[in-house]
């Protein structure tokens, strides 16, 4: 092990890359805490709207992550249960789109190998003006339930003895050899000693600074607004690099999101609003009610350079830095820890899958 003090991890964040993390940490004999600042794991990996996607929204412009997340999403498909995935969704192209990042797009999927058919009239629910849209295709997605699903990493974390402290506040760090003894304050006081994993998604930069680590970043939103449109399938709008739109049904409504817009302080601001009806007017014969709002927090480190291209990994001052761009890619980014603390890979699609 590249760390000498103890056999103890000692993870910050109890989202998609902290609890991915500390289960594969805890099968390979660490002994492992974990801290949330809320009740239950409550950041961005739990205010998604709920898409685990092939990597197809990556190909045209990084082919390479687009073909990394294609292989997570496949060991995923095997993880979840018939009644925790939808697979398939349709990216579109709207008739005042050019044809060149389309081209682009269409021949990195054959590349990489991630299947995709066009369709000429696909049923999607709602009344969709198709006089708008020039070409539909169906790609394959993974509709789920965020929360529910960490929750149920979280349970098996628990059960396989991860020491799980929510509504925890570090006091204290003081670096020691090695590791670093944490000071952490609940009902009482409690003294950790280990090797740190900060994986607390917006709040890196803050929790990084009290081990004496500067992240430098910057901050940006994805709003989901809530319609009583039900569509039957997911969508996504084949624009140019980074400016896609997503529409996710649920058992509310459908969620719509933006493109990522400013932190705002995780609140809706009117353009973002008039922006999304634009998109609606666009595609809809009708305007849908907005019946509610959910947003995301993001992030963009460039200070601490990452080691891992497409998520962001940094291994600096004895601590870990971990953040993943994409939902799928727990299972990458822990094994990528698991690298750098000389431990084993222990985390398998059978480790998750429970009777």
């Amino acid at each position: 092990m590249r760390y000498s003090k103890a056999d103890r991890l000692i993870v910050i964040g109890s989202g998609i890359t902290g609890l991915m993390t500390a289960i594969n940490a805890r099968l390979s004999g660490l002994d492992v805490y974990m801290l949330e600042k809320g009740k239950m794991p409550s950041g961005s990996s739990a205010r998604i709207a709920g898409v685990l996607h092939s990597g197809a929204r990556f190909a045209g412009w990084d082919d390479e992550l687009a073909k990394i997340c294609f292989e997570e999403w496949k060991w995923w498909v095997s993880v979840l249960g018939k009644e925790e995935k939808k697979i398939g969704g349709y990216f579109l192209k709207t008739k005042t789109e050019s044809d060149q990042y389309l081209e682009s797009w269409l021949s990195s999927l054959k590349n990489i190998g991630i299947p995709f058919t066009e369709v000429e009239n696909p049923y999607i629910g709602g009344d969709i003006k198709k006089e708008n849209i020039d070409r539909f295709y169906f790609v394959p997605e993974i509709q789920i339930n965020a929360r529910k699903l960490l929750n149920k990493l979280l349970e098996l974390a628990i059960n396989l003895g991860v020491n799980y402290l929510p509504s925890s506040v570090i006091q204290e760090v003081e670096r020691a050899d090695g590791s670093y003894r944490i000071t952490v304050r609940k009902k009482d006081t409690l003294k950790l000693e280990g090797f740190p994993v900060i994986s607390s998604g917006i709040d890196i930069p803050e929790v990084a600074k009290k081990f004496g680590i500067n992240v430098t970043s910057k901050v940006y939103q994805g709003s989901h607004i809530l319609l009583n449109t039900d569509l039957t399938d997911l969508l996504e709008f084949v624009h140019k690099p980074g400016t896609y739109d997503l529409l996710i049904p649920s058992d509310l409504g459908t969620f719509i999101t933006p493109t990522l817009v400013p932190y705002n302080g995780l609140t809706l601001s009117e353009e973002e609003l008039a922006g999304l009806s634009q998109v609606l007017k666009n595609l809809f014969e009708i305007e849908p009610e907005v019946i509610g709002y959910m947003i995301a927090g993001r992030i963009s480190i460039s200070s601490p350079d990452s080691t891992l291209k497409g998520d962001y990994l940094a291994y600096t001052q004895d601590t870990i830095l971990a953040w993943s761009n994409n939902y799928a890619c727990g299972k990458r980014l822990a094994y990528a820890i698991a690298d750098i603390l000389g431990i084993k890979k222990a985390l398998t699609a059978a480790t998750l899958i429970s009777d």
